[in-house]
């Protein structure tokens, strides 16, 4: 029996959130080296680089279907959902629906930590080191995640700040709360 266009692509997709996190194992071994030297983050914590004050991090289609993915197969972050799902709410009541860089809050942050840190952490968020440059291996990671999207996407795909991204793949999750129902996402 031939398989349908719809396994097709959630094979195709699996397979790009496979080499996504592929991608990224350079980076969190660039990371762990540099977590070695105690003056690291010499007073910046890189918690706040979450926050709207120095917050506008875009990512593309492909690692918002690996966060949603991470909530919906993982029963600890499936249980946070309701919280993240208000945090987001919150941001994207203060955001423009456009791919323009803007401020916000990652929904995605709770207390100091990243809740999808080793399981889909966005590219540029794992990429980036308080106060330095992105690294050769940083920009390798964005040049194979924009090689990856063109191909299950397309050349016409867009960057977008991270709760528009999110409101985007979790439009079930977030219609299916009881508050406020999300925007219009054509």
């Amino acid at each position: 029996m031939p398989r349908s266009p719809h396994h097709d692509g959630r094979r195709r997709e699996a397979e790009a959130i496979a080499r996504l996190d592929r991608i990224r194992e350079p980076l969190f071994r660039e990371l762990e080296a540099l977590l070695e030297n105690p003056r690291y983050y010499r007073g910046n914590e890189p918690h706040l680089c979450c926050l709207r004050e120095r917050n506008q991090m875009r990512i593309s289609p492909l690692e918002a279907r690996a966060i949603a993915l991470a909530f919906r197969r993982d029963p600890v972050l499936r249980a946070k959902l309701p919280v993240v799902l208000r945090r987001l709410r919150a941001e994207l009541a203060r955001i423009k629906d456009t791919t323009e860089r803007q401020g916000f809050d990652c929904p995605l942050l709770e207390g100091t930590r990243c809740l999808v840190h080793q399981v889909a952490k966005p590219i540029g968020c794992t990429a980036w080191h308080p106060g330095r440059d992105f690294t050769r291996a940083g920009w390798t990671a964005f040049a194979e995640r924009d090689k990856l999207n063109d191909e299950l996407h397309g050349p016409d795909w867009q960057l977008r700040v991270i709760p528009l991204w999110l409101e985007r793949v979790l439009a079930g999750e977030l219609r299916s709360q009881p508050t406020m129902s999300p925007r219009n996402s054509g």
